[in-house]
């Protein structure tokens, strides 16, 4: 049986030539398994027994396959490694060289470009600026509003014409914003809030969400002040001496009878009162 060596039939030279290797290759390959057909048809037609015999000389003629399969892999690996390196030597040379001299070109020239267009940008703001400026101190809203608050987009495609239709769409809006401020009842507070947000119908939302706060607070305290107004009641009432039966003074300390009336919620504040205080006392039936 003729063995192959590969690193005597498959040299890293041109693809051409290794192509020409591998059909040689190729052709020993083809003398090794166009009997295996065969020989499988013929093992399937054999006793359990026979192709039990049979069964270790297919393993080692597979390993051997195996291991041919195995060589030209790791050949191909090392092909592609040599293939690929003068490439790679060849694309950092590129790279270092002249694709680096043209990158250098072209990032110059488009700084320059850039410069260009920023002050044409700039001198299309400035106009731009004066011209909201003079509505701004006109319509007397350059205290409530700012340039940067229309929000333009300013590019080299947009004209001067569309720009400035823009700003006097954006002068009209707070106009009419303002008048609706003007019939609102908190109209204040809701301007100095709209200055903040240039948004009418959110700034009068927050003003009135605070009313609604301060009243719920005022509520509770005069719910407060009211409880605390019925607390002193009934220390007055304590305070008054119903239908003295007997006073047995002893000292500082005397007793006392009396006769009050009242709902049984006052009743129970009463009791509460006097046992806060410490006094000893009888409910009488």
């Amino acid at each position: 049986m003729k063995e192959i060596n590969i690193n005597e039939i498959v040299k890293v030279e041109s693809i051409g030539v290794i192509k020409q290797q591998l059909d040689e290759v190729e052709k020993v390959i083809d003398e090794k398994v166009k009997d295996i057909p065969k020989q499988l048809e013929k093992i399937k037609k054999m006793s359990f027994v026979e192709q039990e015999d049979e069964k270790s000389d297919i393993k080692k003629y597979q390993q051997y396959l195996s291991n041919i399969q195995k060589e030209l892999e790791n050949k191909r690996k090392e092909i592609k490694k040599e293939i690929n390196k003068p490439y790679e030597e060849f694309d950092e040379y590129y790279k270092n060289g002249v694709y680096k001299k043209l990158d250098e070109g072209i990032t110059q020239l488009k700084d320059v470009v850039n410069e260009i267009e920023d002050l044409q940008k700039d001198e299309k703001k400035c106009e731009l600026e004066l011209f909201a400026k003079e509505h701004f101190e006109f319509n007397n809203i350059d205290d409530i509003v700012s340039f940067d608050d229309i929000g333009l987009n300013i590019t080299l495609s947009s004209s001067i014409k569309s720009l400035k239709e823009q700003v006097l769409a954006f002068v009209e809006k707070i106009n009419n914003d303002l008048k609706l401020i003007e019939l609102e009842e908190y109209k204040d507070e809701i301007l100095i809030e709209y200055k903040k947000n240039h948004n009418f119908a959110q700034s009068k939302i927050d003003v009135m969400f605070r009313h609604q706060q301060l009243e719920a607070m005022q509520k509770r305290d005069e719910e407060i002040l009211k409880m605390k107004i019925e607390e002193q009641k009934v220390v007055e009432k304590v305070d008054e001496i119903v239908a003295p039966v007997e006073v047995i003074e002893d000292e500082d300390v005397i007793t006392v009878s009396f006769k009050v009336t009242g709902t049984k919620e006052k009743i129970k504040q009463i009791k509460k009162l006097i046992v806060e205080l410490g006094v000893e006392y009888e409910w009488l039936k």
